[in-house]
C-alpha cells in the first residue's frame, strides 16, 4: 500500500470508528442512560479509546488530505454497512433464496419459519409437490377431489410395496376410465418438514395413473391448508 493510500485508510477509519462508536452509544443506552454502567460498558469504552487512540497519533502524523480522507470513508463506511445489512436481513435473504428455489424447480416444498411449508403452483397450473413415501421419493398432484392418497403402481414399489400381494378390488373412475385399486397403509408421508403417518391410501394398477395423487385423507391429517395467490400453504 503506498503511504498516501494508507494515511487515508487510517484516516477512514478513525471516522468509521467514530460513528461506530456513536451509533452503539445510542441504541445501546442513549435512550436510558440510568441503564448505563461502567462496570459493563467500561472494559468495552477503553478498548474502543486505546483503537481511537492509535488511529489519531497515525493520522496526526501522516495529515491526509480531507477529500480523500472523505473518500475512504465513505467507501469502507459503505462496505460496513453492507455487511452488517447483510447479516441483519439474512432470515430475509434466505427466504427469497427459498423462493426462487421453488420457482426454478417446480414442486420443491419450502420450509418457513413457522413451521408451515408452500409449494408453488407450476405452469400446467397445478400444485405439484416433491415428498417421501416410507422415505422413497415421489412427485404428487394435490387433488382435493380425491377422497383418498392415491400411489402409481411405480411410487408403489419404490415405496415398498409389494403389488402382487395387494388386492385390487375397489373400483375408482380416472380420466383414464374405469379401473381398480388396492388400498394400503402409508407409515410415514413426509413434504419437506412436515411428516404424516399412518395415512389411509390406494395403489392404482400398472399404467392407471401417471402421476401419485395427494387426496384428502394426507390433506385432513393437516392442521390447516389454503391457497394464496400461487401458493399452496400447508400447515402441520
Amino acid at each position: 500500500m503506498q503511504p498516501g493510500a494508507f494515511r487515508n485508510f487510517i484516516a477512514a477509519m478513525v471516522l468509521v470508528v467514530l460513528a461506530i462508536a456513536a451509533l452503539a452509544y445510542f441504541f445501546a443506552g442513549a435512550s436510558d442512560p440510568s441503564s448505563l454502567s461502567f462496570d459493563r460498558s467500561g472494559p468495552r469504552m477503553a478498548a474502543l479509546g486505546a483503537i481511537l487512540a492509535v488511529l489519531l497519533i497515525s493520522l496526526f502524523f501522516s495529515r491526509p488530505r480531507l477529500r480523500e480522507v472523505m473518500h475512504s470513508a465513505l467507501v469502507w463506511g459503505g462496505l460496513g454497512l453492507v455487511l452488517v445489512l447483510g447479516y441483519s436481513y439474512k432470515g430475509d435473504f434466505a427466504g427469497l433464496g427459498d423462493r426462487l428455489v421453488a420457482v426454478l424447480v417446480p414442486g420443491t416444498a419450502v420450509d418457513q419459519t413457522d413451521g408451515s411449508v408452500v409449494v408453488i403452483r407450476d405452469g400446467t397450473q397445478h400444485y405439484r409437490v416433491k415428498a417421501a413415501i416410507n422415505g422413497a421419493p415421489a412427485t404428487f398432484l394435490v387433488d382435493t377431489g380425491a377422497s383418498a392418497v392415491t400411489l402409481t403402481a411405480d411410487d408403489a414399489r419404490a415405496a415398498g410395496y409389494d403389488l402382487d400381494s395387494l388386492s385390487f378390488t375397489i373400483p375408482v373412475s380416472t380420466a383414464n376410465g374405469r379401473t381398480f385399486v388396492a388400498p394400503v397403509r402409508i407409515e410415514t408421508l413426509d413434504i419437506g418438514s412436515i411428516r404424516l403417518s399412518d395415512i389411509r391410501a390406494y395403489v392404482s394398477r400398472n399404467g392407471a395413473l401417471e402421476t401419485s395423487l395427494l387426496g384428502l385423507t394426507a390433506l385432513d391429517k393437516l392442521s390447516s391448508w389454503r391457497v394464496e395467490g400461487s401458493k399452496l400453504i400447508l400447515n402441520p
